[in-house]
């Protein structure tokens, strides 16, 4: 027990401060759905695909891609990280088995978007809940981008629409 305590905590510390982190959730999702997620603490995302492109009061945007074309359509040429883990995707539409949905989030600096599960909300559709992790300074109009990558395979097959919720704001897109 003693031992396990310090390793996580060496862990915590050499992992302190890093932005860009993968995330495995097989034990928040059920067994037949796979999940990989990656934080980016910016807009990875061209400016017509953006969540700054929505309406004032929507703070919460997705997006999802079948294909890596079309994902690669929609980032920044400059996203290395955001497109690597596209590139690290096998996509439906590309003879492999994963989608791609991005949820973005406008939120105070200093916090960080995580993905805390996956679960099935009806035959063909899932939910995706996120939290803000972290430190929310007072200053509520100084907002900025922040990212979630979610790769998602599913055993019955690729879902059809999928809700994603961070911090109580959904945000749904068709796969």
């Amino acid at each position: 027990m003693y031992r396990r305590a310090v390793v996580a905590g060496a862990l915590a510390v050499a992992t302190a401060g890093c932005t860009d982190r993968v995330h495995d959730l097989a034990a928040s999702a059920p067994g037949d759905i796979g999940v990989r997620s990656r934080y980016v603490d910016a807009d990875p995302l061209v400016p017509e695909e953006s969540v700054r492109t929505q309406p004032p009061e929507l703070l919460t945007h997705a997006l999802s891609f079948r294909s890596a074309a079309a994902a690669r359509r929609a980032i920044r040429p400059g996203a290395e990280r955001t497109l690597s883990f596209v590139g690290s995707t096998p996509f439906v539409d590309d003879a492999g088995d994963a989608v791609l949905v991005i949820a973005q989030r406008l939120a105070p600096p200093g916090l960080d978007v995580r993905l805390g599960s996956v679960s099935r909300i009806g035959d063909r559709a899932l939910r995706v809940a996120a939290d803000e992790i972290g430190h929310r300074p007072g200053d509520e109009d100084d907002l900025v981008v922040h990212t979630l990558l979610v790769r998602l395979t599913d055993e019955r097959g690729p879902p059809e629409r999928v809700v994603v919720s961070i911090e109580g704001d959904r945000a749904g897109v068709t796969v």
